[in-house]
């Protein structure tokens, strides 16, 4: 009898400390930042936000390399890229929830447009880096733009807690802290 009651224990109670399905789930959600040969930043406006973020086409999902993924987004947008590097590895921590994002930034090299002369998505605009900086009203992408540009030889890293996002975008709504500051993943040992 004593030993159904240890079983009854281990059975009933040790999954309440176990970690969740809601725990161990890191969404993958790449940005993607487009240089062109006049050091221009390629954005795309969210027509629901009414604003200009980083390009990206959702999470990757179901088995997919980042490759595949860099060539659907380019192919979406309406470019051709002649090179790509990974810029950094970012974390999103979302308050009193179980949610995380792992977002990666990658580099990509503008090579030109995939119908010889404008991008398929009207939606996509070149600005100065500056400008680009500027434009984006997320606090943590354009701090991760503004720090990849500055490290062009290094894999950043760096810790966030930003939301409040609206629809159209209120920027006094958001809530944002830096948790970690930005360092290289790419540091010797």
């Amino acid at each position: 009898m004593r030993y159904l009651g240890t079983l009854w224990l281990l059975l009933f109670l040790l999954p309440a400390y176990a970690q969740t399905k809601a725990d161990s789930i890191s969404q993958v959600f790449p940005k993607i930042i487009v240089l062109n040969d006049k050091q221009e930043i390629l954005l795309s406006f969210d027509s629901n936000r009414k604003a200009f973020e980083v390009p990206s086409i959702g999470t990757l999902d179901g088995p997919v390399s980042i490759k595949t993924h860099l060539d659907q987004v380019a192919a979406e947008l309406g470019f051709i890229y002649s090179s790509f590097r990974m810029g950094g590895l970012f974390t999103y921590i979302f308050p009193n929830r179980y949610r995380t994002f792992i977002r990666p930034y990658f580099v990509v090299k503008f090579k030109g447009y995939k119908d010889g002369h404008a991008l398929r998505d009207s939606s996509c605009k070149w600005f100065p880096v500056s400008a680009a900086i500027k434009m984006i009203p997320y606090p943590a992408s354009a701090l991760i733009v503004q720090d990849i540009i500055k490290h062009p030889r290094n894999v950043r890293a760096a810790t966030f807690e930003e939301y409040g996002y609206t629809n159209p975008l209120d920027t006094s709504k958001i809530r944002f802290r830096q948790l970690e500051d930005f360092y290289n993943l790419d540091a010797s040992l």
